[in-house]
């Protein structure tokens, strides 16, 4: 009778615990809004979500829910103002007339139109003395000339433009040079452009005035003076960008969104050692500052007509929470609950890894239905089965096992394959032998076949890069023309490089019997970097070429290998932007340190469409010269392009749907799908539809079908 004495002392305890574990399971059942949450079923804990650092899966989901951009695009994939409300350019012309009188004269000749040429529009006018100040519409490469050639000589002044550029900060050293300089009653006029260039305008003797300024700044070297003669000039412009912020963007604490932000953001990213160095990507400009509060104004010494893509790969940070860089706990601290303007803030982060997020109620736009997002984690398929019958899951990301499920029960999910997002690509150093040589860089390209290395997965698939361009964009209508496999012809330009196959070896060798060996260096921390590499070098290895790979980790790949230029070949992966701009990763300009162009591609007409592109603004011709670049960057090899992989999201059958609010209209009601702008522009409107499957529509593991 021991067994039943055991059985009554044992069975309360078990009663006790099973009460316990369903009491925790319904628990982690009972989410935020009474049930109402749209929940995602996640296999690993969200990340930091850091809006500096490249990242995928729910956790990017969950950051884009996190942080607006300031500009967006629209479903046409056209560039359109979001924080950013507006942006003008403006060529601004300062004229120095001959006196008060002339510069009256010409004030109204510019405001009868008779110095206007048919293209030019006056944003503002302004006379101060004998000085006039004309804001001109638009970026035009002569509008200056073209003005002043219409003045009538006589009204302008004549003056002896002298132009000072220092390293630093030009305004203290050129007060103390004033101070002693005996020839300074010769400057008539003098303006600054930026904190390091000075225009004087000088008038006499002024062989002895720039004999004093050359002597002064001769003894000054450390300043890295340069003094320009530019000549008889008697006018000065340029280029502005004034940028208008909406005045009505929130911090999910409260605080408004001001040019502070903006600028604060500008200035952390493209300092020396910035955790996302964009100075590159800000070129053209010479200056950015603060106008007012809403208002931003830069001085470009460029114009290229991709200007604002940059300010769309701009993350905008809080400079109220941020500012103090030397803070890094502080930093690590934003990345784990940051706070954001966009659409969904942080309620909390929950202990299974996942994160609650709410509709923010301070939202600038139109607020999403879906009050509630939570991303959570189950224990086991079970869990998650019984989530799905009851209906209080409705995107999942699968695993193994549920994968096997949705294939022995189909019709209970659905999947939707989201756009390319990541290229993989295979980075060559063109510097180093025999990498030098474009017939081994289109061998190897030549010898690869794509359906052997490419997979997919239950969250993931591969395919063949289809473009350097974004999926969609509408200047290209033409893939990426890869080399198609041949592997005849990888052998004969290996052999026409001087590498023949040694049968003894097994291998392809040079005239002194060198076996052909490329290492092949990979990020270390990166599953499916490994796995393509490995891949790769089964298929390289079919025409006899050996590749070493060095698996090490990202620090070291990028300080000890990428930066320096000391490799061989690095098999990376990058986000496709969104942007049209290529000038710093193919640019031979961006060979220098710091610079993008990781390959060492040096190209005269490479570099001449890359130009182009950024300044083009017709439409059909952009598209010329996008098409004309991918060919180019096919024949020239610089990278050999692997694939691109998207994501699959799974989602309980009819359990999800878009509803897009609009402003003082209906919201616009549809199916989740995904359009030319991708995942980002449809997931805050989300909704869940609230049709939960039938209890027979689950299956339990071992079931039948």
């Amino acid at each position: 009778m021991f067994w039943l004495r055991t059985f009554f002392y044992v069975s309360p305890l078990a009663i006790a615990f099973a009460v316990v574990l369903l009491f925790r399971e319904v628990s982690h059942l009972q989410l935020p809004g009474a049930g109402e949450a749209l929940t995602t079923s996640i296999r690993e804990p969200i990340g930091l979500l850091d809006p500096l650092t490249p990242i995928s899966g729910p956790t990017r989901e969950v950051r884009d829910l996190v942080f607006d951009p300031l500009l967006i695009r629209d479903d046409d994939l056209n560039l359109r103002p979001h924080i950013i409300s507006s942006w003008d350019a403006q060529t601004v012309i300062v004229i120095r007339c001959f006196s008060e009188e002339a510069a009256g004269e010409a004030e109204a000749m510019i405001l009868s139109e008779e110095y206007l040429d048919e293209d030019m529009t006056v944003l503002g006018l302004n006379r101060e003395e004998s000085v006039l100040t004309v804001a001109l519409e638009g970026f035009a490469p002569d509008f200056e000339r073209r003005l002043i050639g219409n003045f009538d000589p006589g009204l302008l002044g004549d003056y002896l433009l002298v132009r000072l550029r220092l390293k630093h900060s030009i305004q203290d050293s050129l007060a103390t040079f004033l101070k002693s300089s005996v020839e300074k009653g010769q400057i008539k006029m003098l303006d600054f452009e930026g904190d390091q260039i000075a225009n004087l305008f000088v008038k006499g003797d002024t062989d002895l005035f720039l004999r004093e300024l050359e002597l002064y700044y001769d003894s000054n070297l450390s300043l890295a003076p340069e003094i320009e003669v530019v000549g008889e000039q008697s006018f000065t412009s340029s280029k502005e960008l004034a940028i208008q912020m909406r005045g009505d963007v929130k911090w999910h604490d409260g605080r408004a969104v001001t040019s502070q932000d903006l600028l604060f953001s500008y200035n952390e990213l493209t300092r020396a050692g910035s955790p996302m160095p964009l100075q590159g990507t800000f070129r053209f400009l010479e200056s950015l500052e603060a106008v007012d509060e809403f208002s931003i104004r830069g001085i470009c010494q460029d114009t290229p007509a991709v200007m604002m893509e940059s300010f769309e790969a701009l993350p905008l940070l809080p400079a109220h929470l941020l500012s103090d860089q030397s803070d890094l706990e502080r930093w690590t601290k934003f990345a784990e609950s940051p706070i954001g303007s966009g659409p969904y803030r942080i309620e909390k982060r929950r202990d299974d890894g996942g994160i609650v997020l709410r509709a923010f109620e301070g939202y600038f736009g139109a607020k999403p239905e879906q009050e509630w997002n939570v991303y959570r984690r189950f224990d086991s398929l079970e869990s998650k089965l019984l989530a799905l019958r009851s209906g209080r899951v409705d995107c999942l990301v699968p695993d193994e096992r549920f994968s096997d499920w949705t294939l022995r029960n189909p019709g209970r999910v659905r999947q939707i394959r989201c756009l390319p997002r990541i290229q993989y690509l295979v980075a060559w150093n063109l510097d180093v032998e025999p990498l030098d040589q474009n017939s081994v860089r289109m061998a190897l390209a030549k010898s690869v076949d794509l359906d052997a290395v490419l997979a997919e997965t239950a969250t993931s698939y591969q395919e063949p890069v289809q473009s350097l361009f974004f999926p969609g964009v509408p200047y290209v209508s033409r893939a990426l023309p890869l080399p198609l496999l041949d592997l005849k012809g990888a052998e004969k330009l290996l052999e026409e490089a001087g590498y023949r196959f040694d049968e003894s070896q097994g291998a392809r060798v040079n005239e002194a019997g060198v076996v052909l060996t490329l290492k092949l260096s990979v990020n270390q921390s990166a599953p499916e970097h490994i796995r393509l590499a490995r891949a790769l070098q089964n298929e390289w290895a079919a025409i006899g070429v050996v590749i070493e790979i060095e698996e090490i980790s990202w620090e070291a790949l990028l300080n000890q290998r990428l930066l320096s230029r000391e490799f061989q070949g690095v098999l990376l992966s990058w986000e496709i932007p969104l942007k049209r701009d290529r000038y710093e990763v193919f640019h031979s300009r961006g060979v220098e340190e710091g610079g993008g162009n990781l390959f060492g591609l040096r190209n005269q007409i490479v570099d001449e469409l890359l130009t182009n592109l950024r300044e083009e603004h017709r439409p059909d011709m952009i598209s010329v010269v996008a098409h004309r670049l991918q060919e180019e960057i096919v024949n020239l090899q610089p990278c050999f392009f692997i694939g691109q992989s998207g994501r699959i999201i799974t989602i309980r059958d009819e359990a999800v749907e878009v509803v897009r609010p609009l402003t003082g209209r209906e919201a616009i009601r549809s199916p989740v799908g995904i359009g030319k702008t991708g995942l980002e522009r449809s997931r805050p409107w989300w909704v869940r539809s609230g049709k939960v499957m039938t209890p027979s529509a689950v299956v339990p593991e071992g079931g039948g079908e």
